[in-house]
């Protein structure tokens, strides 16, 4: 086990974590996951995020030369990784720097651990403690959030994860599963400019069969060869499952994964997430900076993943004044060495070690906590005010 900090670029600090076969790096700036890495069949160290060609190295659009290229959009800034992202009319939470508070060991679980702040003050005012962690012989970073409102009335808001994959650990011929069903794809905002694949606010119960804007039906959990489009899809998380979601599995690489967030509860201070998310970006995006100027050529492929609490720009998390929300999740990253799972699998079990994708008498397996007993006991110590005592 290992955990450091590291030096990017000038101004631009973050933290190592690793395990002997899994590594996590999150940067303070808008305490983004740059790295989640495993190790592929090939030997290749393979990174599942991905990192758009414009994603800056500088302190801030304010103070950089090149500021007005990223339209004053600081999100687009250090867009692309893994990130929590919670937005008020304050603002965005991966806009700021996050303060690293702590990080080192603990010894009831052998993990790594780091703890960061966002304090956002006066009217309006919220706190957002975040958890991360990695457990000995599991390819996977959890990820705890709390969510305090510091103002006089109520927080209005909404949260969401997502992670962004790119090539090598997705490319053609890549699958994509989820627990969600009822599924909608989201024409573009008024700041996107592209060609949606999918036809627009029409419900489809299985993501094999989405209807086409031209007519007819494709697969939306197959990645194909650059189609030049660009799509968002939600999907609603059944009420009577445990938990939620996504795997995207890549056969040529023989690489999954796998985001996962609780779908049921004992403790009122939980929040689950009601919808899981797809963007399927493939090289569809002519908006700058997607594309090096407003209508041109697509630069980025990538499909993103996520949990949300209703479509962009909703504010579907309430919080009264003076109480608090906590959010878990995990994102896994592993490489299997059964062949017949490349050519996908049939169910997706939880067992207590982690999790099974089966395919007929085909297995692959990633260890998981799946119940997040580990990083909810680190949560308790934490934000019990017991900080001092929880390493």
């Amino acid at each position: 086990m290992d955990i450091r900090r590291l030096v990017l670029w000038e101004g631009r600090y973050a933290t190592y974590m690793s395990n002997d076969i899994f590594a996590a790096t999150i940067e303070d700036q808008g305490d983004v996951l740059l790295e989640l890495t495993s190790r592929a069949l090939s030997g290749a160290r393979i990174n599942a995020l991905a990192l758009p060609y414009f994603r800056s190295t500088g302190e801030s659009v304010e103070s950089d030369p090149n500021g007005g290229w990223w339209q004053n959009l600081q999100s687009l800034y250090q867009a692309g990784g893994g990130y929590f992202s919670f937005q008020t009319d304050r603002g965005l939470s991966t806009d700021p720097y996050w303060i690293l508070r702590r990080y080192g060991t603990e010894d009831e679980f052998g993990g790594v651990w780091r703890y960061s702040e966002l304090k956002i003050r006066g009217d309006g005012g919220y706190k957002l403690g975040k958890i991360d962690m990695i457990l000995p012989g599991q390819p996977v970073l959890y990820t705890a959030v709390r969510i305090e409102n510091k103002g006089e009335s109520e927080l209005r808001a909404s949260a969401a994860w997502h992670s962004m994959l790119g090539y090598p650990a997705i490319e053609t011929g890549t699958m994509i599963q989820t627990s969600a069903r009822c599924f909608t794809a989201y024409g573009m905002t008024q700041r996107e400019s592209g060609v949606g694949r999918f036809r627009p606010g029409i419900v489809f119960d299985d993501l094999r069969h989405a209807p086409l804007a031209r007519g007819g039906n494709a697969d939306a959990g197959y990645i194909p060869a650059p189609t030049g489009t660009y799509d968002y899809i939600i999907g609603k998380i059944p009420e009577r499952d445990e938990k939620a979601w996504i795997a995207v599995n890549n056969p040529r690489s023989q690489l999954i994964f796998f985001m996962l967030t609780p779908n049921r509860t004992e403790k009122d201070e939980d929040f689950l997430f009601p919808n899981a998310d797809l963007a399927e970006n493939f090289l569809g995006r002519m908006d700058a900076p997607w594309a090096l100027y407003d209508g041109g050529v697509p630069e980025v492929m990538a499909l993103t993943c996520g949990f949300n609490a209703g479509p962009k720009g909703t504010r579907n998390m309430v919080i009264p004044p003076g109480s608090s929300r906590m959010i878990y999740l995990a994102n896994g990253f592993v490489s299997y060495d059964n062949p017949r799972i490349a050519l996908g699998y049939s169910s997706t079990e939880f067992t207590d070690e982690g999790v099974v994708f089966k395919r007929t008498k085909s297995w692959a397996f990633l260890a998981i906590d799946h119940s997040f007993r580990a990083i909810r006991r680190q949560a308790e110590k934490v934000f019990s005010g017991d900080a001092e005592d929880a390493g």
